[in-house]
């Protein structure tokens, strides 16, 4: 079975990311702390220069 692999757009995420984060009034710090992952990548994520894990994605969205 061939099957097409969808991808996903890295900036509309991003964005969606910081905007939320921002609501909550917490920093990337306060974000990479709760993900246990390094300030700057949360950074590289809020601007679409990286993509991210599933498990990533998954403690982004339960810290959020």
């Amino acid at each position: 079975m061939n099957r097409k692999r969808e991808s996903y757009d890295r900036f509309a995420v991003g964005e969606r990311i910081k905007k939320k984060r921002t609501l909550l009034g917490m920093s990337q710090d306060e974000l990479g702390e709760k993900i246990d992952r390094a300030t700057k990548y949360c950074s590289d994520i809020e601007r679409g220069m990286c993509g991210m894990s599933i498990e990533t994605m998954i403690a982004i969205s339960k810290a959020l």
